[in-house]
């Protein structure tokens, strides 16, 4: 698992890397950001399972952190860590369902009590391989007519591009560009098979912008073009 802890203040990143039992209870990763803006980042790019955050930082505030995890339906769980006994932040924090709101100075006992049930929840809430698996598969025989990429589906599902790329292969012995290829060149034919449809329009409507480029790619995989293929239906 990893964490993130965010806050302005480098003393108090260092007090709770100290503190915290982190190896115990799973964490073998720790990224720190000196704000809101910087933390977003990180999140994005590294997928932290657990955020803590401090309230009041220069650039993006906790409250901007917040408002981010909330509206990106993000799987993580965070911890806010505040000089701050503040009914104003207190509220946000739970409006935006943050797991807990631990006070400075940080009190040990309290911090890895808190740490320890936020991993046990997780670990509950974590769905089985297969299920993320098969809805991983779902989403791109939804979306294989768009422009998406393994980037996009690493952003949906809040996990890392390799992590996605490595489970993919495994349970489909194809690449996700090699999977997409698949399906809509399977489309295709169904569609070469309606006389009223151009090349072009077929070419469209299975996700590729340039018809000349899918024929050559519909030759590479059936080793005929879609024009000889159709007329192949026409005649036979």
């Amino acid at each position: 698992m990893k964490a993130i802890i965010i806050d302005d203040e480098k003393h108090v990143r260092e007090g709770l890397l100290l503190l915290g039992e982190w190896e115990e209870n799973g964490i073998h990763s720790i990224l720190e950001a000196e704000n809101g803006e910087e933390g977003i980042q990180l999140i994005q790019q590294q997928k932290p399972d657990l955020i803590f955050t401090d309230m009041q930082m220069p650039i993006k505030d906790g409250i901007s952190v917040l408002e981010w995890l909330h509206s990106s339906a993000y799987h993580g769980k965070t911890i806010v860590v505040s000089g701050y006994d503040d009914y104003h932040y207190m509220r946000t924090a739970i409006n935006y369902q943050s797991f807990d709101y631990i006070l400075k100075p940080i009190d040990p006992a309290l911090l890895n009590e808190t740490l320890r049930k936020a991993v046990e929840l997780l670990r509950e809430n974590e769905p089985p391989p297969n299920v993320v698996d098969s809805e991983i598969t779902k989403y791109v025989e939804e979306h294989f007519r768009e422009e998406i990429n393994l980037q996009d589906i690493a952003n949906t599902f809040f996990m890392s591009r390799e992590h996605i790329s490595r489970k993919f292969k495994q349970e489909h012995n194809l690449t996700i560009t090699e999977y997409i290829t698949k399906k809509r060149l399977e489309e295709s034919k169904k569609l070469l098979k309606k006389p009223q449809l151009k090349i072009y329009e077929v070419a469209y409507q299975v996700g590729y912008q340039n018809d000349k480029y899918f024929s050559k790619v519909f030759k590479k995989y059936y080793g005929i073009t879609p024009n000889d293929y159709r007329e192949g239906l026409e005649k036979g």
